[in-house]
């Protein structure tokens, strides 16, 4: 099996791209919100740019996964305890999903190394990898593009109809 290998200077380099990322969302959905009264985006796209420069101060050689993990949840629960000013559901919905999935990966690889002491390379190191990062272009892109491009509310319409149609019938 071949090893999907990132350098740190890669990662480091992806990381403050993804933090640029949500700077320019912030400031493109702050000007794109001048003389509207729907600023959902603008805090949202703030909540996010102020998590991510927080890895700033990280030393990648010292962070752990339970690090990522802590800051993805901390941000899920402001982004939830504000819900209350977002109007528009598609850019909630993707920032939500996306910090889920990280959450997910974060807690696999922790549970993975840390736990289960696993250190030999395995296809969950591509999924983290390959996951996160697309998690990550997906939450930036989502503010530029505003956009259902992956057809989540579709999904989360059908989903929340099957579950209402197999509660009636089971009712």
């Amino acid at each position: 099996m071949s090893e999907l290998i990132i350098s740190p200077t890669v990662s480091l380099y992806i990381g403050a791209f993804v933090q640029w990322g949500f700077f320019m969302a912030f400031l493109y959905s702050l000007a794109h919100s001048i003389n509207k009264p729907n600023k959902e985006r603008v805090y949202l796209s703030l909540v996010m740019s102020i998590s991510y420069s927080f890895s700033i101060f990280t030393n990648l050689d010292t962070v752990t996964y339970l690090d990522f993990l802590f800051s993805d949840i901390l941000t899920l629960l402001v982004i939830i305890s504000l819900r209350r000013l977002w109007h528009d559901g598609i850019t909630y919905l993707y920032i939500i999903t996306g910090l889920a999935i990280n959450s997910t990966l974060h807690f696999l690889m922790h549970y993975d190394i840390y736990i289960s002491n696993n250190t030999s390379y395995w296809w969950l190191w591509n999924a983290y990898v390959i996951g996160v990062n697309a998690a990550d272009f997906i939450m930036v892109a989502i503010f530029f593009i505003n956009k259902d491009f992956l057809a989540l509310a579709a999904i989360k319409i059908w989903f929340h109809n099957s579950i209402m149609k197999r509660n009636r019938s089971s009712g």
